[in-house]
């Protein structure tokens, strides 16, 4: 295989594949038959419900200043893995597709290979295959499938009034990359290491799996908590009232001067945090807590469900909530 500044076009279809397959693609498991070059591949089911989901994304929506292109091949696999973690399911394998234009460098494919290989094990996915196309603009579809042992994995729709309204995760930056744009976000290192490599926590799948009972709704946090929060409040007719502000980085809390207002500015509007809203029955809300810690997974309670029209609340009044649109970019208010 050709390298240096050589370019994709310079290889036939089945070179690329080749040279993606063997740095990407596991052998099959115990119990397995099929490999590549098989078109499809059979898995061992882990759980009694199986849990697949799909993200696509084209690489310039993802590439900020400071990533790689090895962080965004790692950014576009969490996608999907969280999406999955949020319903309970422990993520097993996935596949994906890439759209490649034939002038890209054959080294920055094989830097973009090497997120997903990274990412792949940090969330213990083995990637099974996918497909390739040539792309006038690069993009990336990843699929994953996993299980879970929870016998009604949550809705996003579910929340009653009364119930508690818990946030995983630590929050903060991306808000501060919308609020004051990427020249002003690349001078401050933090923000650059917070959102690098954005991770999910699987262990939040083990806690929803073992304690579906208790909670009512769950949603993972990828387009901005206050979205997130908006969106199960609409979808469940229901009001959130937001008493505390969920984890932040150390640097927003001094940023604000420990000010409630602005804290929640900075971490209601952001995205790519991969954390994990939770409804959560106010009469099991320890147990779900007790899992929470056990794991050692960031959380914050942050309010409750309440009679009202849907949206979220706070101090007595409802907020203007933004989000990043895939058609519209940074911000769009919702009333």
């Amino acid at each position: 295989m050709s390298s240096g500044n050589s370019v994709v076009k310079s290889l036939t279809e089945g070179e690329v594949v080749d040279a993606i397959a063997r740095r990407l693609v596991s052998h099959p498991s115990f119990g397995e038959y099929l490999d590549y070059p098989d078109d499809a591949r059979d898995i061992i089911p882990r759980g009694p419900r199986i849990l697949f989901s799909m993200d696509a994304y084209t690489i310039s929506s993802l590439r900020l200043p400071w990533r790689s292109l090895r962080d965004v091949g790692w950014a576009a696999f969490t996608g999907p893995i969280s999406d999955v973690v949020s319903k309970g399911g422990v993520p097993l394998v996935s596949m994906l597709a890439l759209g490649i234009p034939g002038e890209w460098r054959i080294t920055d494919l094989l830097e973009l290979v090497e997120g997903f290989r990274e990412a792949s094990s940090h969330y213990g996915v083995r990637i099974l295959g996918g497909d390739t196309n040539n792309s006038s603009e690069a993009w990336i579809a990843i699929s994953v499938i996993g299980f879970t042992s929870a016998k009604i994995p949550p809705r996003r729709m579910g929340l009653k009034p009364g119930d508690v309204v818990i946030a995983t995760g630590v929050y903060g930056a991306m808000g501060f990359i919308s609020k004051h744009g990427i020249n002003e976000a690349i001078r401050h290192q933090w923000i650059i290491e917070a959102t690098k490599k954005p991770t999910a926590r699987v262990e939040v799948a083990y806690v929803i799996a073992s304690q579906y009972r208790a909670i009512t709704a769950s949603m993972d946090v990828s387009d901005g908590l206050g979205y997130t929060l908006s969106e199960i409040s609409k979808l469940s007719k229901c009001g959130v009232l937001i008493k505390q502000p969920p984890r932040v980085h150390r640097e927003i809390v001094e940023l604000c001067r420990d000010n409630m207002d602005c804290i929640l500015d900075y971490s209601l509007n952001g995205g790519e945090e991969y954390g994990v809203v939770l409804g959560v029955k106010q009469d099991l809300l320890n147990h779900v807590v007790r899992e929470l810690e056990y794991y050692e997974v960031d959380y914050s309670i942050i309010g409750n469900a309440v009679e009202a029209e849907p949206g979220v609340y706070f101090n007595g009044k409802k907020l203007n909530i933004g989000r990043y649109d895939q058609f519209k970019g940074w911000i769009t208010k919702m009333q």
